[in-house]
């Protein structure tokens, strides 16, 4: 596992570098004023830096990784598809039913049938995120978000 740790850290760290040098021939601008190279640039600094950071972890670590297993031979990948499926309909039904519908039903169907959270778990959680994230868009971004049909 240490071996796939670099091979990981040494790709990422080539394609952070990369990023960096091609958004530098893009103006930075400054942070009041960003440019168009500004965000590729810091994206590839931090990405940088989480490369190194794994690469130095995976040096230091004794003895194999624990395996984690995600999807291989838990029967997940329906879950998965189910997942990507609710997600591609959702972007197509927030402009069909606005931002607060599509998003109860994307999150009732992600808490109840993907998360198996039980009924009352499912509506307050789905209520509360919804809530929360029309109050951080709508509100404090002010941020105008698909209305729908109402």
């Amino acid at each position: 596992m240490k071996r796939y740790d670099r091979i990981c850290a040494l790709l990422f760290l080539a394609i952070a570098v990369a990023a960096m040098v091609l958004s530098s021939y893009m103006p930075m601008g400054r942070t009041s004023k960003p440019g168009p190279g500004f965000l590729p640039f810091w994206v590839g600094v931090i990405l940088a830096l989480l490369s190194i950071f794994l690469l130095v972890e995976s040096g230091f670590r004794k003895g194999p990784a624990e395996s984690v297993k995600f999807l291989a031979g838990e029967g997940r990948w329906p879950n998965v598809i189910w997942t990507a499926g609710s997600l591609l309909g959702y972007g197509f039904l927030i402009e069909v039913l606005g931002f607060v519908i599509s998003t109860l039903i994307l999150l009732l169907f992600l808490f109840r049938y993907i998360g198996n959270q039980k009924w009352w778990i499912a509506c307050t959680g789905t209520s509360l995120v919804t809530l929360a994230a029309f109050l951080i868009f709508k509100v404090g971004l002010k941020v105008q978000l698909p209305r729908g049909f109402f």
